[in-house]
């Protein structure tokens, strides 16, 4: 399968998002470097992070989960960066990690996550991945670390396992990453990203089953950050919001906000191209 073209005719590393200045400016989007817009997302409040996620998901979700388990040579050359992680998968786990929506739609992508596992079963991976060289990010921006890019992939696989029951098929080998993990968590206590150590943690109670109760508590933590697409309402949490039938990512409170917002959701619902149903 080749990889897909993006919205907008751009290209993967300069996918531009609407959303950081939605809805204030609607579409055409504000083109901002992929890179730029992994790290000013960071920066986003977060009253306002999930109505963002929201925006790039419905508009992109599909096109890098397409992306993610193409056949694109750069992601199956292990002489290069995008083998280890691609910029499509960071941006994948920053949205995962937001949203259960995200979430519960990268699962039935199973590939998604078992070609992670799959690669972080190999015996020499950490090597590979730590001598690989990264290029700068565009206008300047450093070069990830190896920390940082080894932390989000192993959050990435943390946050999809709390979606376990949701994933069809799940890599057969899964167990094997057990000791590994406890390893990781050893030689990495110390590394300023804390996230390899908490995730390996985390990690091998997952694989190993977790308590039910704590999969429920941690989703549901998830499930409340969920807010409508208007953003000045204040309504949140699953049992009070509605699903967008376009995007299936979108929430609103009611058809008011839904009607409401539609002239700058219509923009990136499914890249505009749904219209609500009508009374």
């Amino acid at each position: 399968m080749a990889p897909p073209t993006f919205p907008n005719g751009l290209t993967l590393y300069t996918i531009g998002f609407a959303a950081l200045r939605y809805p204030a400016l609607p579409p055409p989007p504000t083109n901002v470097p992929l890179g730029n817009i992994v790290g000013a997302l960071q920066y986003v409040p977060s009253a306002a992070q999930h109505h963002v996620v929201a925006q790039i998901a419905s508009q992109y979700l599909n096109a890098l989960i397409a992306y993610q388990t193409s056949d694109e040579p750069t992601l199956h050359d292990p002489s290069l960066p995008q083998y280890y992680i691609s910029t499509a998968l960071i941006l994948l786990n920053f949205l995962a990690s937001s949203s259960p929506d995200v979430c519960k739609h990268a699962a039935k992508h199973p590939a998604l996550l078992n070609d992670v596992i799959e690669k972080l079963l190999i015996p020499d991976f950490v090597d590979r991945m730590k001598a690989v060289t990264r290029p700068p990010g565009p206008m300047g921006i450093p070069p990830a670390k190896f920390d940082d890019d080894f932390g989000t992939l192993l959050q990435f696989v943390s946050t999809m396992l709390l979606y376990r029951a949701e994933i069809e098929t799940l890599h057969p080998r899964i167990n094997e990453l057990i000791p590994k993990l406890r390893e990781w968590k050893r030689a990495y206590k110390n590394s300023p990203v804390k996230t390899i150590k908490n995730a390996s943690e985390r990690l091998v109670d997952q694989i190993q089953g977790m308590d039910p109760t704590m999969i429920s508590m941690i989703r549901g933590m998830q499930e409340t950050s969920l807010v409508c697409g208007v953003t000045s309402c204040r309504v949140t949490g699953p049992e009070r919001l509605t699903v967008c039938n376009g995007c299936k990512i979108q929430r609103y409170c009611g058809r008011e906000h839904q009607k409401a917002d539609w002239k700058y959701h219509k923009n990136i619902c499914n890249k505009g191209l749904v219209e609500p149903a009508e009374d």
